[in-house]
């Protein structure tokens, strides 16, 4: 397949610019055209000068000009039986394809120009992004060069060695947060295929830009998770763990639905892996964000009835999803533990406000002292580090509240003020600590 695809739906969305506002031109289209090089033959001490004018990967053809015999189509998956051990990129450091010095101010390209040194060559440029010097103009300038190159990615790296390069491009728009003309990029390259060349790097780069997309705006989120699709998640912990902290990152912006999606695709290819340290949580994380998505479709039900037939829907999920944990728990002794005691106090936080709801008081404060017992049990067994912990902390101060255990619940909150200052907790249990009546 093509290492450069055409996605309609992912395209079209990513040039009217859905992340940060940003605009993306179709750069494939705009800068497509030929590129010059060299071929350098297996039993010949010079190489020649080429043109490199396309790629069909489906055919297996590359187009191409070369210098005495004019036009001709090389077998692109057996140039070594055509004497061809590769192609060589060369204005890198040609003269003629030198640009102006992109950082140069005014004055000083007034300067330069009296010394003759206002161009650098594109190696140069390129050098700089290589070397983590991060600048847009850098990038600007090498737009046009680049777009060029990737066209031509279905050519092996051994065969045309340009992958590392194109890659550092892309790295430098992640960097630079340039997110609109990242997903562009990233969403039309084969990344199944660069996986196969060896470069591995590029599905890295897609699965941090999709991270990092939604941080920086999760109403992104349904367009950038495409993306995702099209990343091969490997049995491999280092991959299982990029993938949990993608999700992880859904749920800590709120996006239940889709954290729910990503786990459910992570699931079945970590259980697959024989030691994975990641099986249990990810057992346990939908049904939390199952009761989360209860929880907002629950409000929205109180103010419009539609909704109520999305929160049961959820709510059942829940209970069904915890019904599995309570027959095989996680260890006791585990970091899970206490995750999963927060997610069964969840459970009964909701069964009291429900019977609240129905006038019985005495059998709601029965669920709120279950609660209490539940998330407790997982405090005492968790570490501070953990990241649901202060939510625990909190939930369980809310349930004295309601106990009308305020002593109890300002120990609580004094606790999530001490260990995590600074936080979005730090500032709820400060609110809360205010409004506790007073001893």
């Amino acid at each position: 397949m093509n290492i450069v695809r055409t996605i309609g739906v992912i395209i079209s969305l990513c040039l009217y610019g859905q992340t940060n506002g940003q605009k993306v031109e179709d750069f494939f289209k705009k800068y497509a055209g030929e590129i010059p090089a060299k071929v350098h033959y297996a039993n010949a001490a010079n190489p020649k000068n080429i043109v490199l004018r396309g790629v069909d990967p489906t055919k297996g053809i590359i187009y191409a000009k070369i210098e005495g015999l004019g036009a001709l189509e090389l077998e692109l998956r057996s140039l070594s039986k055509q004497n061809i051990s590769y192609f060589e990129f060369t204005p890198w450091r040609d003269p003629r394809y030198a640009v102006v010095n992109p950082l140069l101010s005014p004055q000083q390209l007034a300067q330069a120009k009296i010394q003759k040194k206002e161009k650098i060559y594109l190696g140069q440029v390129i050098a700089q992004l290589e070397n983590e010097n991060y600048q847009l103009p850098f990038v600007n300038v090498l737009r046009p060069t680049m777009y060029k190159l990737m066209l031509f990615m279905s050519i092996s790296p051994q065969n045309f060695p340009i992958h590392g390069k194109c890659l550092t491009y892309v790295k430098s728009l992640i960097e630079l947060e340039q997110f609109g003309e990242a997903f562009y990029l990233l969403s039309r390259l084969n990344l199944s295929q660069l996986d196969d060349f060896g470069y591995r790097e590029f599905s890295e780069a897609a699965l941090d830009l999709t991270g990092k997309m939604i941080r920086a705006n999760p109403k992104s989120a349904k367009v950038s998770l495409a993306l995702l699709r099209r990343v091969n998640i490997r049995d491999d912990s280092g991959d299982h763990e990029a993938y949990l902290r993608l999700a992880d990152s859904l749920r800590n912006q709120g996006l239940f639905t889709e954290a729910i999606a990503e786990y459910g695709r992570l699931g079945p290819l970590v259980n697959k892996s024989t030691a994975s340290p990641y099986k249990s949580i990810l057992r346990v994380w939908p049904v939390y964000c199952y009761i989360k998505n209860y929880e907002l479709y629950s409000k929205a039900a109180a103010k419009d009835k539609r909704y109520n037939q999305y929160a049961s829907k959820y709510f059942n999920a829940a209970l069904q999803g915890l019904k599995a944990l309570d027959e095989d728990p996680p260890a006791r002794q585990s970091n899970e533990f206490s995750l999963y005691k927060l997610v069964r106090a969840l459970v009964r936080v909701q069964y009291a406000r429900r019977t609240e709801a129905m006038g019985d008081q005495e059998k709601a404060e029965e669920y709120y002292r279950q609660s209490v017992l539940e998330v407790t049990e997982g405090i005492v067994s968790a570490r501070v580090g953990l990241d649901w912990l202060p939510e625990s902390l909190l939930m369980a101060g809310d349930a004295y509240e309601k106990l009308k255990q305020y002593e109890a619940a300002k120990n609580v909150y004094q606790q999530v003020t001490r260990f995590f200052p600074s936080s979005k907790w730090d500032s709820k249990c400060r609110k809360r600590l205010e409004a506790l009546p007073s001893s």
